[in-house]
């Protein structure tokens, strides 16, 4: 049991980047304007921004870290759609311009630009979409619209953005749309996300899950109206798993403010995956200030996790079972391949050099734990100007850095990320 006299650390989570994508891309179709307050101004959510503001959206900074809209109507881009980093950015966009009269180009950087969107496009070619993509789907290509209300079955294996992409888009089409999934339904809490967020922007969307999959519905055109008050970005539940595994790895009590214990973000999920590692977590405080505190104890190897789900816990997931003594499987999402890089893989590698023995799986990663970390000379990459240092390679990646910034400190010889 950790020293319950330690200091705790104290910490207050930034607003969600899925939650902000989504609010941007509603308050920019607000005709009357609209005003996003607490969102995560990150490089995603800014290309959504850069993105939003081709189409004709004017937005501004406020001193207060809300972002306001002056509303106005959207225009197919005169100029490419430079996405950046962001796969959430391109696929919403894809479904929005697909909308709009003309011609938009879309763009990313290299590593957007491995990153499959074919049964998206696939389907808006359905509703009438024209693209010069090839059947991957990979940027850069063109779209031309618009598409109109129908219905299109396909099926979402790789992400839910393509869904959470082609529901907002049908609000805006006059007439009825169904779109049809096949099950499953790949990080399926995200299209939840999405359906909730528009709600709160007045804009509704039916969705029902059956034995085949899933179906949305939704009738258009409807028009989004900001909240009175403007619309509040709930704290980041997928950034909220690494501090909780750092406390749970390095034994320092934790205490997380501003998360809403009953959110539509599916990374919530990270709270009863502790418990499952022996860990000792609480709410307190007040019901409109909720604190979640996380009491360190001795982990433990759990059964199989599944995040197909929830695919953003997986890098944090890794470091945690890499300190469990144990095996651990964490599987079940494929998709982990098509992120900003094979997350599945980049692990993988990371944690053999630093001395853990891992195994890949074709959906995921099992995880012999509990060893001192960084003591395998023979697994090392050797750089000559870092004299045997161990360094691992992120691959642009964000999540896959936070996991090994976590595991770090542990190693028994120097690590540079």
């Amino acid at each position: 049991m950790t020293d319950s006299t330690r200091p705790q650390v104290q910490l207050r989570l930034p607003g969600s980047k899925s939650v902000t994508h989504r609010a941007f891309f509603l308050a920019a179709q607000c005709p009357d304007g609209a005003v996003v307050r607490a969102p995560l101004l990150s490089g995603d959510t800014r290309s959504t921004l850069a993105v939003l503001a081709r189409l004709g959206a004017v937005s501004t900074a406020r001193p207060d870290g809300s972002v306001e809209f002056a509303g106005g109507a959207l225009v197919a881009g005169t100029a490419v759609l430079d996405c950046g980093n962001s796969g959430t950015t391109l696929r919403l966009a894809s479904g929005l311009v697909a909308t709009l009269n003309g011609t938009s180009s879309l763009d990313g950087d290299a590593s957007l630009r491995k990153r499959p969107n074919g049964p998206l496009l696939s389907a808006l070619k359905q509703l009438g979409a024209q693209t010069d993509a090839g059947d991957d789907g990979r940027a850069p290509f063109a779209l031309i619209g618009p598409i109109r209300a129908g219905t299109t079955t396909f099926d979402p294996d790789v992400s839910s953005q393509y869904l959470s992409s082609l529901a907002l888009a049908a609000t805006r089409l006059p007439g009825e749309s169904r779109i049809i999934a096949k099950a499953p339904v790949a990080s399926r809490p995200y299209l939840d996300l999405t359906v909730a967020t528009a709600a709160a922007f007045g804009v509704e969307i039916g969705l029902v899950d059956g034995a085949d999959g899933t179906e949305i519905t939704a009738a258009g055109p409807q028009q989004p109206r900001c909240p009175r008050g403007g619309f509040d970005v709930a704290s980041d539940w997928s950034s909220a798993a690494f501090p909780l595994v750092a406390s749970a790895v390095h034994g320092v009590p934790v205490a997380l403010q501003g998360l809403d214990p009953n959110s539509a973000q599916g990374d919530r999920a990270i709270v009863p995956v502790l418990r499952r590692f022996g860990q000792i977590t609480a709410w307190s405080g007040r019901h409109e200030s909720p604190e979640l505190r996380l009491v360190p104890t001795q982990l433990a190897a759990p059964d199989p996790i599944d995040v197909g789900q929830t695919p953003d816990m997986f890098p944090a997931l890794c470091a945690l079972a890499a300190c469990a003594p144990g095996t651990t499987v964490i599987a079940g999402a494929a998709g982990l391949r098509h992120k900003e890089c094979d997350r599945i893989a980049a692990m993988a590698r990371g944690l053999a050099q630093l001395g853990v023995q891992c195994e890949e799986l074709v959906d995921g990663i099992k995880i012999v734990g509990g060893g001192p970390i960084g003591a395998h000379k023979d697994k090392v990459r050797r750089d000559v100007s870092s004299q045997g240092d161990i360094v691992i390679d992120c691959e642009h990646d964000h999540r896959i850095h936070m996991a090994f910034a976590i595991l770090a400190p542990l190693s028994s010889r120097p690590v540079r990320i």
